[in-house]
């Protein structure tokens, strides 16, 4: 990498993450909500909607993608005007829940947990390659797959490793391909077959007797899909003007544009499976299937682009957020091993056929972070933090904990990823508890943690480890 790119992705990763000023802050609510609605719409969202298709109808499909996906956001968003009013990301606030050195660990964690999302996109880009070479005649041998979804990895790690510069341009071009395909699949969707067969669709066996089962999944993979975007909710409000606009862009962005495009991918699969009798959650199979080749190809270029597009946004985000935590580390190895993360999933080939397992473990990760930050910032330590110490600047410690590592959100974290999984074990899709299940794992999870949380900072030396800071408040 050139000496330009390294000194700009350096100033990335130190001054990503400096508090912005409130006259440096550029985005109204319309701008945040724009750019959040392209960072959350994805070809997973068509992976998403294909998968609900096989727990539950459409109608309940329906309710639940817009109103699962709203309920959990307006809880599990709210922290995100401190962000706003301090003009910082909420790893930083994160410092006071998990220590300094703590934060650290739970970003490697959490790209290790999250990080699968690219895989599915190299998936996707895969399957588009081979079914319209298919359709055009030419069978590909298996093994080519591997070989597209490792190109797709790599072209768009090429991307993140040319800079800010290459990102910028991409993201113009990403956004919008992502509507005009989701509204090509929209069109052609609800034209090609009747109403009704996509209004009163219902899953033929969704493999459970009891149909509430299948539907609080339905209600879990939700919640999960939404709380995985915790790593990055904060990065564009933290530059938006004022708190409600920097809350609701977030709110809404993922919570209506994502679940329409969740719900669009359903429609897709729907209308495939009345017309082939098969899913599919490749947006290029089904456009060149119910219309014309022509428009297929169309929508290859959108895939394509796509795709690439998105895993060169990621790499670039992933790769800046652990250079600002690591920084003795080259961002061009950082990339580098990401990409060598997401291709080895590739050449597993089963997180498709995973994909809502992966969401739930997942959300076992994320649920507890993403409730310990709600009641930290609300109720331990009231919306006010010591930015020196969150810093580390010197003579200031006061997240520094025990060799870094707050033990007491540690814990906490443990614990609900625990009660998580003793309630439902999503790689048998084992139900171990049907009365808290209702609860959906996620949601129990995220209820429970922050609550154990709460309760043990009002042990009184419990409370001293962790309020260190009282006497550094300034704002």
């Amino acid at each position: 990498m050139n000496n330009n790119v390294d000194r700009q992705i350096e100033k990335e990763a130190i001054f990503g993450i400096i508090p912005v000023l409130q006259s440096d802050k550029i985005y109204s609510f319309l701008d945040a909500f724009l750019i959040l609605s392209g960072y959350c719409i994805a070809t997973w969202s068509y992976t998403q909607g294909t998968y609900l298709t096989t727990l539950v109808g459409f109608k309940q499909l329906l309710i639940g993608a817009f109103i699962g996906a709203i309920l959990m956001l307006v809880i599990y968003q709210l922290p995100v005007i401190l962000s706003v009013r301090y003009g910082i990301d909420i790893w930083i606030w994160l410092r006071s829940v998990f220590g300094i050195s703590g934060v650290k660990l739970i970003t490697v964690i959490i790209i290790i947990v999250n990080y699968p999302w690219y895989a599915v996109c190299a998936e996707l880009f895969a399957s588009s390659m081979t079914n319209l070479a298919l359709l055009f005649g030419f069978s590909l041998p298996s093994f080519i797959h591997i070989i597209l979804a490792i190109a797709c990895v790599l072209i768009g790690t090429f991307i993140a490793y040319k800079g800010i510069g290459a990102i910028t341009w991409t993201t113009r071009i990403l956004v919008p391909l992502l509507f005009a395909a989701g509204v090509m699949v929209i069109v052609i969707g609800f034209t090609s077959v009747p109403a009704d067969a996509i209004w009163n669709y219902r899953p033929k066996n969704t493999g459970y007797s009891n149909n509430i089962i299948p539907y609080v999944i339905s209600i879990e993979a939700n919640f999960a899909f939404v709380v995985t975007l915790i790593g990055g909710m904060a990065g564009i409000p933290r530059l938006t003007k004022n708190e409600n606009a920097g809350y609701w862009a977030g709110v809404f962005g993922q919570g209506i544009s994502g679940s329409l495009f969740v719900v669009v991918g359903a429609v897709m699969s729907i209308a495939m499976q009345y017309v082939v009798g098969k899913t599919t959650d490749d947006p290029t199979t089904m456009i060149a299937t119910l219309s014309v080749p022509a428009l297929g190809l169309a929508s290859l270029l959108l895939v394509a682009f796509a795709n690439i597009g998105t895993q060169a946004v990621g790499s670039y985000i992933y790769g800046v957020m652990l250079k600002s935590s690591f920084k003795k580390a080259k961002y061009g190895v950082i990339i580098m091993i990401l990409a060598l993360y997401v291709s080895g999933l590739c050449v597993w080939g089963k997180i498709i056929q995973y994909f809502g397992p992966f969401l739930t473990i997942s959300a076992c990760i994320y649920a507890p972070v993403a409730a310990l930050l709600f009641v930290d910032f609300f109720f331990v330590r009231k919306q006010k933090i010591s930015l020196r110490s969150a810093f580390a600047l010197k003579g200031y410690g006061a997240y520094r904990y025990t060799k870094g590592i707050n033990c007491v959100g540690f814990l906490c974290v443990v614990a609900g990823i625990i009660m998580s999984l003793s309630i439902y074990n999503p790689v048998t899709a084992q139900v171990h508890n049907k009365f808290l299940f209702y609860f959906t794992p996620t949601g129990f999870s995220f209820f429970m943690s922050g609550a154990l949380y709460y309760s043990l900072s009002k042990i009184p030396f419990i409370r001293r480890y962790m309020l260190q800071d009282r006497n550094e408040i300034t704002i």
